[in-house]
C-alpha cells in the first residue's frame, strides 16, 4: 500500500472513530442528560389565590417564575387587588420560561338600587327583584300623602351602588290615620263656604240636592255629626232634585310620573273647581313610571275642574274636566 492510500485510510478510520464517539455522546445526552435536565428544571407553581397582586408577583419571583399580563374581573368574595384565579394551578410543575396567568379582583359588581318610593308594595318588590335586589324589613306608618300599601321611603336610598341580592328596607303607608271628628251644626250654612273647610279636615263630601220649603237654595239641610277623617259624608242641600251644578263626582284623572332616569320625583297636584283651589298631593316622592290615580285616592270635584300637575317644583301640564 503506498503512502497516499495509507494516509486516506487513516483519515477514514479517524472519521469513523469520531462519529462513533459523537453517536455515543448523543445517545447519552438524549436518554440520560436531557431527561435529567428537563426534570431538574421544573418549578412548582406557588398558591396565589387570596394574595394581593404584589404579594403574588413576589411569590412567583421567589420561585423563579414570572406573571403573564394581568386579567381583571369583578368578584363579590375577594377585595380589590386580590388574586381570584391562576393558571397553571398551585403545585403544578412548569418550566422557568413559562409564565403564570393571574386574574385579579376589581371588587364587587355594584349596581345602583332603583327607586320604589310611591310604588305599591307588590310593584316595589317586583322592581327590586328584577334588579336582583330583595325587599327586607317592612315597617308601616300612617300617611296622608300615600295610599295604603304604598312605599313611603326606602333604605338604602335610590341610586346607592350595592352588591346584588342586597336587602332593601321599605317603609309602607297604612293610609290616613282615622280620627274622630265632631262637626258643628252646619244647617242653613252656604254649602260653597262649608265645603272647603270639610275637605281641609280630610273629609270626602257628596252633595245631595233636595227641595226644602223654608231653607234657601244652596244651604245645608242636614249632615252627619260624628265622622272619621277620610270618610265620605253626604250633605243634603236645598235645591231641585235634578239640579247638577253642585253635584260632586269622582275625578277620573291619572298621572304617570316622568320615566327619565331612576330618581324619585316630588309630585304636587292642585285641583281648581267650582268651590275653589286645593292641593290633593303635596310634594310627595314617587318613583319614575308610577301611576297616580286620583279616583283611587277618592278625589271629588264640583262642576268644571282644572288639574295642575307639578314635578320637582316645575309645572308639568294642566287639564280641564267639564
Amino acid at each position: 500500500m503506498n503512502t497516499l492510500n495509507k494516509t486516506l485510510w487513516g483519515m477514514v478510520k479517524t472519521a469513523i472513530y469520531c462519529l462513533s464517539v459523537m453517536g455515543i455522546v448523543g445517545l447519552l445526552t438524549v436518554f440520560i442528560v436531557i431527561p435529567q435536565w428537563v426534570k431538574s428544571t421544573e418549578i412548582l407553581v406557588p398558591n396565589l389565590i387570596g394574595k394581593h397582586y404584589y404579594q403574588a408577583v413576589n411569590s412567583l419571583a421567589n420561585a423563579g417564575l414570572e406573571p403573564e399580563k394581568t386579567i381583571r374581573q369583578a368578584s363579590s368574595s375577594e377585595p380589590i387587588g386580590n388574586v381570584i384565579e391562576q393558571f397553571p394551578l398551585a403545585n403544578i410543575g412548569i418550566k422557568p420560561h413559562h409564565k403564570v396567568k393571574i386574574t385579579v379582583s376589581t371588587g364587587a359588581d355594584l349596581t345602583p338600587i332603583p327607586s320604589v318610593v310611591g310604588k305599591s308594595l307588590d310593584a316595589a318588590r317586583e322592581t327590586l327583584e328584577t334588579a336582583d335586589f330583595r325587599a327586607n324589613t317592612v315597617a308601616r306608618v300612617h300617611s296622608t300623602n300615600y295610599l295604603p300599601d304604598t312605599v313611603i321611603a326606602q333604605s338604602p336610598p335610590e341610586g346607592t351602588p350595592k352588591k346584588r341580592r342586597t336587602s332593601v328596607n321599605l317603609l309602607v303607608s297604612l293610609g290616613r290615620k282615622p280620627q274622630n271628628i265632631k262637626l258643628p251644626d252646619l244647617r242653613k250654612q252656604p254649602v260653597n263656604e262649608v265645603l272647603p273647610i270639610l275637605e281641609g279636615i280630610d273629609l270626602n263630601v257628596e252633595i245631595k240636592n233636595i227641595p226644602h220649603p223654608t231653607i234657601g237654595q244652596g244651604r245645608i239641610i242636614t249632615h252627619e255629626k260624628l265622622v272619621h277623617s277620610g270618610d265620605l259624608i253626604t250633605l243634603e242641600v236645598s235645591g231641585k232634585r235634578d239640579q247638577t251644578e253642585n253635584s260632586s263626582r269622582w275625578l277620573t284623572h291619572k298621572h304617570t310620573v316622568s320615566e327619565e332616569g331612576n330618581r324619585a320625583r316630588k309630585v304636587k297636584i292642585v285641583i281648581v273647581d267650582d268651590y275653589g283651589e286645593r292641593i290633593v298631593i303635596n310634594n310627595a316622592s314617587y318613583a319614575p313610571g308610577t301611576v297616580i290615580d286620583l279616583q283611587k285616592r277618592r278625589v271629588k270635584v264640583f262642576g268644571s275642574a282644572l288639574v295642575i300637575v307639578f314635578e320637582d317644583g316645575k309645572k308639568l301640564h294642566e287639564r280641564r274636566y267639564q
